[in-house]
């Protein structure tokens, strides 16, 4: 079974977005993305603009948390999978290397705009590593 049919299975994830993304609405403000293409450091900025992009409008909500599940092959820092856009959205990236069986993710607490992404991350955690 594959990351995003184990995700939709156990989670459940019943409300997908109807939008250009791969996009499931996980509760209120926040989704899960799921990314088709190899995640690299030197591609984070061309997939933030992407989503910025592809969220700005009436089927997301204005301030909003986007968890992004993907596959990598490099390695990557707590740190380097959080981002804001300082305005309201907040990006957090959850990182599969298949080759390596390592994950990578930011399972931090934020207060800021009620976008706290901390039990989602845990729980999208949980159930792929069941």
């Amino acid at each position: 079974m594959n990351i995003q049919e184990k995700l939709i299975q156990n989670y459940p994830l019943i409300n997908k977005v109807d939008s250009e993304l791969n996009c499931y609405l996980l509760d209120k403000k926040r989704y899960l993305v799921f990314w088709d293409e190899l995640i690299k450091k030197d591609s984070i900025e061309k997939i933030l603009n992407y989503l910025e992009e592809k969220t700005k409008n009436a089927k997301f909500t204005d301030y909003k948390t986007l968890i992004v599940v993907g596959k990598t092959k490099e390695k990557f820092e707590k740190v380097d999978l959080l981002y804001f856009n300082n305005v309201n959205t907040f990006v957090v990236f959850y990182l599969i290397n298949e080759e390596t069986n390592d994950v990578y993710m930011n399972d931090s607490w934020i207060s800021s705009l009620g976008l706290n992404y901390k039990k989602y991350v845990r729980k999208i955690n949980e159930i792929l590593n069941k």
